[in-house]
């Protein structure tokens, strides 16, 4: 699926192409968008497809010099509303840090960001499993506390 983010390392460019991902069956229907800045497209495949299960979004590594390349968490749960999500995971954020923010800032401005959205938003531990079969799942801030060097 589209994604808006520039590809290559070094003096090699746009060479490759970065992509989100739709993953169905016949009983879930999950959309994983890698790394992108937030655009049409999100609406766009939200229409195609009516709606998602889950949702991963870029809602991490946000800098005002890359606004094209990476949502900020406030973008991500509009992507999220684009896209028709029952629920929603914010990815590419935690311990790894390229951005000169906080690592635990995203998680803080998605909890704001998505108070009141018609989506449940899934804020797990890393590496925490998230059920996909209905039954309730509570995640704490358990971001909260952290000492980022341990």
């Amino acid at each position: 699926m589209p994604a808006r983010h520039y590809s290559g390392r070094g003096f090699s460019r746009n060479k490759t192409l970065w992509a989100g991902f739709v993953l169905e069956t016949p009983r879930r229907r999950l959309f994983l968008s890698g790394d992108t800045g937030y655009g049409p497209h999100f609406a766009d495949l939200g229409r195609a497809f009516g709606g998602f299960d889950l949702v991963a979004l870029d809602g991490g590594q946000y800098d005002a010099r890359w606004p094209l390349i990476h949502m900020t968490p406030e973008e991500a749960v509009r992507a999220a509303q684009d896209l028709g999500a029952r629920s929603m995971l914010l990815a590419h954020v935690g311990r790894f840090c390229i951005a000169a923010h906080a690592w635990d800032e995203p998680f803080k401005r998605v909890v704001v960001a998505g108070k009141g959205k018609d989506f449940r938003l899934l804020t797990p531990k890393i590496g925490e499993p998230v059920r996909l079969d209905g039954r309730e799942q509570h995640f704490p801030p358990w971001w909260q506390g952290v000492d980022a060097a341990t």
